[in-house]
């Protein structure tokens, strides 16, 4: 018989700067995988499976990070995220595409859309826990010079 696995949820710091989270992408499957992690790791996640359904969320409430696919039918990642800083305004929100792409003219297109970073498909756990911990770090940041100005 096998040990049962311990999937309590984790509770996220006081203060943390991400707490919650919008993932976009148009496979329910990688919504599902993705938004599994972030839940147990203690994140409040939200999904779309569409850029104009994404926004009309962003509409009611702005996320601390996003996770977008690049590709999908409609608005594309890197135009969903030229929308979502238009929309954020001074509310800084951590963007990262979601990507099969590794081209670097194609990268540097992500980045001039207003992404933060990037991470390959299929998503390793350990690497979105790592990149999501250098979005803390970055919008703890902000926020402090947002308030000391």
């Amino acid at each position: 018989m096998r040990p049962e696995r311990d999937v309590t949820e984790e509770v996220l710091p006081e203060g943390s700067a991400i707490r919650e989270v919008l993932i976009v992408d148009d496979s329910r499957l990688q919504r599902r995988i993705a938004g599994g992690l972030l839940r147990r790791w203690g994140y409040r996640v939200r999904e779309a499976g569409s850029g104009a359904e994404a926004l009309a969320l962003c509409d009611e409430a702005l996320p601390d990070l996003v996770l977008s696919d690049w590709m999908m039918p409609g608005m594309s990642g890197p135009e969903f995220c030229t929308a979502f800083r238009r929309l954020a305004g001074a509310r800084y929100g951590y963007f990262i595409l979601l990507t099969a792409k590794s081209d670097k003219e194609e990268v540097a297109a992500g980045l001039d859309a207003g992404a933060d970073d990037f991470l390959t498909k299929p998503v390793n756990g350990g690497e979105l826990r790592a990149r999501i911990s250098a979005g803390e770090r970055i919008l703890r940041m902000q926020r402090e010079m947002v308030e000391k100005n």
